[in-house]
């Protein structure tokens, strides 16, 4: 046997007609949640207290006045969030809310007159409305309620303070400043019992948010502007006394500059410009010379260097020497080799070639010469700077301090002028005030009330009882285990479930069970045929010949399921025997009509197993049908013995030799142990589980118990299903056509009707 440890796993998914049987199942608590909310709604809508509401439109402006390129004082409000929230909260204070009863009290408006039963304006004005008046101790207006009347104990100061915080909170209780989100637009709404207070109250909060961002500009140019007059005083005369000291020592430490450079400096930097053009001079004489060394080591390579080159004499001795080369290959060539002209040609040309040596030694010397001057200049120019740099480093001292007092009047003047320029803006710009805020519309006087309204307030108690009722259902199925489908019941149990059956008729008598025509279209009628067949069909029970049907606990059917099942069998011509093997209850005589044994005394299946009866004695017939049954008619002291003893085996082993089929109506698993001990002496179980009414754990339960006692896994069936969940597949011309098959379909269940059956007939 193959059951599931949790039963929280026989949950299925939920699907939209599971919804919509949860929810015709518990229709019941959501109508009440749902008229639950209406009445809570109808009951808001008339305790709401008449009020009327004003709104003023006001916008942070992004667009700034700007009457010439300069910076204003006070920064422009930025356009971000947190800044708007932060105005929002600012005009919803306390200080805006003296502002506001200041400016309402100039106008000789009360705001609390209608509330006190006052007139809502007047020509005096209310106590404890302007910040004079509260600081000066007024005890206020004589209309004020009783809620804005402090105790009698305070005096004074006190007493005026605590009016005048009581009458901003009751103002502020009235306001509500709010923002779309999406915009830089502040809406000032106010509600009131007056629809004009209500709108000169929401004007009054634009008014004084206006002058207040106006008063914020003004005082601020005006503290900047002091604080500048100030300063500047404080450092012109800083400047004067710097600059006078910078001058003082430099005269005293003679530290006179041209063009902001001192001689010394300037000396130094001719020095350095000098020293830096003799060493270039100086390595390039050193760099001609390695290379007419270089040029020297080979021969005639001095004949391409440059100097060598450009030099007048060895280019006029060099055609000279050519001449002579050339006429003393001249006569040899002519073959005039003994020629007296050659000798003297020869040593002409000698003569030519010692003169090119030795001038070729003149310009090397030359270089060297000049390489020599030019290390003697790069000398005296080291000597003489480090001479200037010695006396530049004795004035460093003086130089430092004097750099030092330079640097200071320079930074002095430069704070000066910059304090001086921005003063200059200040009184330019003065008088021209942008509060960067602007009023888009005024509040008016409301025509009605504000507040819900019937129809929204019963349509909001409508959706929210509602919601209140899917949550209250949520929570009921969460908690009910009941077996509530075919599906949930397979997947808790690992088994299949072989037929569901719905509800019979009530205007049909438990005792004709199983007595209804083939073609009676009675749901019920099918699926106990449908279960008829699905027992010969399935491979766990198209071999039994004795079955048990028992339950998880009483009150499942399982006794109607029986004598539904027996007579279904009996009627299609099988033999069948009925046992009614509950000893505690007795059931099945008192359903199918069996006489009352105190009227009339009947042997069962306890006379049987004490030995009283024997088997043709307890069988009793069925009225109108060849079903035969084992009764009991009444109960049984110790049945669990006797369902143990041997003459309960006795007994299935004589049904089984004389019926076709023989079905025993157990006790339930959970209530007693009767149920497992006649199930040793079966073929199949049959286990009923009542759809709505048992749960999954104590069909686990149960099944855990037969599965520890040895036997085999059951049939499942599925009892007393609503006939909405139980649809029954057949074609609409049936229904039109049944009239005309009737004579047909009558005939063949009359062939099928049982004779009377005489006792020890099989």
């Amino acid at each position: 046997m193959v059951i599931q440890s949790q039963p929280s796993t026989g949950r299925e998914p939920v699907v939209l007609r599971d919804l919509a049987d949860v929810l015709r199942r518990r229709s019941g608590w959501l109508l009440l949640c749902t008229a639950a909310g209406i009445g809570a709604g109808a009951a808001v809508y008339a305790s709401q207290p008449q009020s009327y509401r004003a709104e003023a439109v006001m916008a942070l402006d992004v667009r700034r006045i700007q009457g010439m390129p300069i910076d204003q004082v006070v920064t422009p409000l930025p356009q971000e969030s947190p800044v708007l929230r932060t105005e929002l909260d600012m005009i919803g204070s306390r200080v805006m809310a003296q502002r506001v009863l200041a400016k309402l009290a100039e106008a000789g408006v009360d705001p609390f007159a209608v509330e006190s039963g006052e007139a809502p304006s007047g020509n005096q004005p209310s106590g404890g409305g302007q910040p004079a008046q509260v600081a000066s101790g007024q005890s206020g207006s004589a209309g004020e309620d009783h809620a804005a009347v402090p105790p009698p104990d305070l005096a004074g100061e006190d007493r005026s303070a605590e009016v005048a915080a009581m009458r901003e909170d009751r103002l502020r209780a009235g306001l509500k400043v709010v923002n779309d989100g999406r915009s830089y637009t502040i809406y000032i709404a106010y509600s009131a019992a007056d629809p004009e207070i209500a709108a000169r109250v929401a004007n009054a909060y634009a008014r004084a948010y206006l002058a207040y961002q106006d008063d914020v500009q003004i005082d601020a140019t005006r503290r900047v502007s002091d604080w500048l007059s100030d300063r500047l005083r404080i450092l012109a005369a800083r400047l004067e006394q710097s600059e006078k000291e910078a001058e003082r020592y430099r005269a005293s430490s003679g530290l006179l500059e041209i063009d902001g450079v001192t001689l010394t400096a300037q000396r130094l930097s001719a020095l350095n410009t000098e020293l830096m053009a003799a060493r270039a001079a100086h390595a390039t004489a050193a760099a001609r010379q390695k290379t007419a060394a270089r040029l020297a080591a080979d021969k005639d390579g001095l004949d391409s260097f440059t100097e060598v080159l450009g030099s007048p004499i060895i280019q006029q001795l060099r055609t000279s020497q050519a001449q002579f080369e050339r006429r003393l290959r001249v006569l040899k060539d002519t073959g005039a080799a003994q020629s007296a002209e050659i000798p003297a040609l020869a040593s002409e040309l000698d003569a030519v070639r010692q003169q090119v040596t030795e001038e070729v030694g003149h310009i090397l010397a030359s270089l060297q010469n000049e390489i020599d001057a030019a290390a003697r200049r790069v000398a005296s120019l080291e000597s003489e700077l480090r001479t200037a740099q010695a006396n530049y480093g004795a004035s460093d001292l003086a130089r430092v301090k004097l750099e030092a007092l330079v640097r200071e009047a320079r930074a002095d003047r430069a704070v000066y002028e910059s304090l001086l320029g921005r003063s200059k803006q200040i009184v330019d710009q003065n008088g021209l005030v942008d509060p960067g805020v602007r009023l888009l519309s005024e509040a008016r006087a409301p025509g009605r009330p504000f507040g819900l309204r019937l129809w929204p307030a019963l349509l909001l108690g409508m959706l929210s009882g509602a919601a209140s009722g899917l949550g209250l259902v949520w929570i009921l199925e969460r908690l009910d285990d009941r077996v509530r489908s075919r599906r949930s019941l397979e997947t808790a149990t690992g088994a299949p479930v072989l037929a569901t059956i719905p509800t019979f008729a009530r205007r049909r008598p438990r005792n004709l069970l199983g007595f209804g025509k083939p073609a009676s279209g009675e749901a019920f009628d099918e699926a106990i045929l449908s279960l008829q067949w699905m027992l010969r069909l399935s491979p766990a029970t198209r071999r039994a010949a004795v079955l048990m049907v028992t339950s998880a606990l009483p009150q499942e059917g399982k006794t109607t399921i029986a004598l539904a099942l027996a007579r279904s069998m009996a009627i299609a011509g099988r033999s069948v025997v009925l046992v009614d093997a509950d000893l505690h209850r007795q059931s099945l005589a008192r359903i199918t009509g069996q006489p009352d044994p105190a009227e009339k005394p009947l042997l069962g299946l306890g006379a049987f197993l004490r030995g009283d009866a024997d088997l043709d004695d307890v069988l009793s017939p069925d009225a109108g049908s060849p079903l035969r049954m084992v009764v009991a008619p009444e109960p049984t002291a110790d049945a669990q013995a006797w369902l143990g003893s041997g003459r309960m085996k006795l007994l299935v082993d004589a049904l089984r030799d004389r019926f076709d089929v023989v079905i025993l109506d157990a006790p339930p698993v959970l209530t007693t142990s009767d149920a497992a001990q006649i199930g040793s002496h079966v073929d199949a179980i049959l286990f009923v589980t009542r759809w709505g009414g048992t749960s999954l754990e104590a069909v686990l339960s149960a099944l855990q118990s037969l599965n520890q006692c040895g036997l085999s896994m059951p049939a499942l069936v599925l009892n007393a299903v609503e006939h909405r969940a139980q649809q029954r597949y057949e074609d609409p011309r049936a229904l039109r056509d049944g009239a005309k098959s009737e004579p047909e379909t009558t005939r063949l269940y009359d062939a099928a009707q049982p004779q009377p059956v005489r006792m020890g007939e099989s």
